[in-house]
């Protein structure tokens, strides 16, 4: 019990300190709005933000078959409070499928709720407010080369941090090393360990202004890097980690909403 009181302490503790560190407050929040997705092609991380006061989820085209169109109705599993749960929802593309961005929506809204244990109870609060899925910011925030951002995901599969009743995502740091233009579109590189699992989440950066994490884009794999192993006495060559993150801006993402305005309304 010591041992689950400990665990849950650290986690929350950022809450309970935010009047001295709101950025810990916003980070905790940006957690509670990353989901684990399971698409019908492959499973990774989605995140909430929130238009007109309706929720939604963004993620990796990827994670769904190529046959898809944009509008198509699409069979989703989340966890949700820890367990996994089936939505019928309808996923959205960029014009350029090679933009491995998506747009989900869901018929309803997806909240948490906190389980706190007694000696944590007088929070209840604080927490849920940080927990409500209201969802992400995407503002004109700018992000610069050399800035570090935060990315959250659900690695190998489904990996994260079971506390207060929620799974919440893992959450790592990377520093943003530049822009490549690929087949006629503006890649974001980051400079980070990137995992399968990761693909579909959010990479954000604080916004003192509104004390709130900002997304400023999404996760879609890394650049391979070819390697040799040597076994006996043969050479194999396999394709290990580079550090070399790829990611698409925001700008994708506002440009699915310009698109499909009337549908994601």
């Amino acid at each position: 019990m010591k041992t689950l009181l400990r665990m849950l302490f650290l986690l929350v503790l950022p809450v309970f300190t935010f009047c001295q560190n709101e950025q810990r407050l916003a980070i905790a929040e940006a957690m509670s709005n990353t989901f684990n997705l399971y698409g019908d092609e492959a499973t990774g991380t989605c995140f909430i933000v929130a238009k007109g006061g309706k929720q939604y989820f963004i993620t990796a085209a990827h994670l769904f078959a190529s046959s898809h169109t944009s509008g198509d109705q699409v069979a989703i599993q989340l966890v949700v409070q820890k367990q996994l749960k089936a939505f019928d929802a309808h996923v959205y593309f960029h014009a350029d499928r090679k933009v491995d961005v998506a747009i989900v929506t869901l018929p309803g809204t997806v909240s948490q709720h906190v389980e706190l244990p007694e000696e944590l109870v007088k929070y209840e609060d604080t927490l849920q407010k940080v927990f409500q899925g209201h969802g992400m910011l995407m503002d004109s925030t700018m992000i610069t080369i050399g800035e570090d951002v935060l990315f959250f995901g659900f690695p190998l599969g489904n990996l994260g941090t079971e506390a207060l009743g929620i799974k919440f995502p893992l959450v790592k740091k990377a520093m943003i090393s530049g822009w490549v233009k690929h087949n006629g579109l503006e890649l974001l590189l980051l400079d980070g360990h990137n995992n399968a699992g990761f693909s579909g989440g959010p990479i954000a950066t604080y916004d003192s202004s509104t004390k709130k994490m900002s997304v400023a884009g999404v996760v879609s794999g890394y650049i391979p890097e070819p390697m040799d192993v040597q076994r006996k006495n043969e050479t194999l060559s396999v394709n290990g980690n580079s550090g070399i993150i790829v990611c698409y801006g925001k700008r994708y993402i506002e440009e699915i909403f310009a698109r499909y305005k009337k549908e994601l309304r």
